[in-house]
């Protein structure tokens, strides 16, 4: 895992990542157990606002906080799956952005990954993010990185027991 976090950085430094473009803000809330699939008015409204939140830790988003006696974690009223987001931030004061949903057939899944996977694909690679994905027999993993000091994003599906599981997460960057 060291190795792959080496290759990135190596990358970015490479390819000379230095700037971000404007980036305009927007919430949308999708239903329960399901993969953003309308894009209403900018498809990529909801990922820019939620980047843009990462450097304030994510309050324009937090609502209620939750009874945790391990980290502190809030809902909020964004979700990019499912209808369980949450913010976390842990004892080392790092913050993140978090989304799970179960799914439960491996086509749809499967289908609802790759969708999610493209718009991420179409917001952040035309703006400098790289994206790597690997595969195996019972998960996928998506993972879009700007620089080290930008938070990483990760789409990962994951075959848990009998069902399948999806979970979106902007988390701090590589750098930290």
């Amino acid at each position: 895992m060291k190795n792959y976090i080496i290759i990135l950085i190596i990358a970015f430094i490479l390819a000379g990542c230095t700037s971000k473009t404007n980036q305009t803000t927007a919430t949308t809330n999708t239903t329960n157990q399901s993969v953003k699939t309308s894009v209403i008015p900018d498809e990529c409204s909801t990922i820019n606002n939620l980047i843009n939140g990462y450097e304030s830790g994510f309050n324009s988003i937090k609502t209620d906080k939750v009874n945790n006696q391990f980290t502190n974690q809030w809902r909020t009223n964004t979700h990019m799956i499912g209808a369980n987001c949450t913010v976390t931030l842990n004892q080392s004061e790092q913050v993140s952005y978090q989304c799970q949903t179960p799914v439960k057939t491996q086509t749809q899944t499967i289908k609802s990954h790759q969708k999610l996977a493209k718009q991420l694909r179409q917001c952040l690679t035309k703006t400098g993010w790289f994206e790597s994905q690997k595969e195996t027999a019972s998960s996928i993993y998506s993972t879009f990185v700007f620089d080290t000091k930008t938070p990483v994003i990760t789409l990962a599906t994951n075959q848990e027991g009998i069902g399948f599981s999806t979970r979106f997460e902007i988390a701090p960057p590589l750098g930290l």
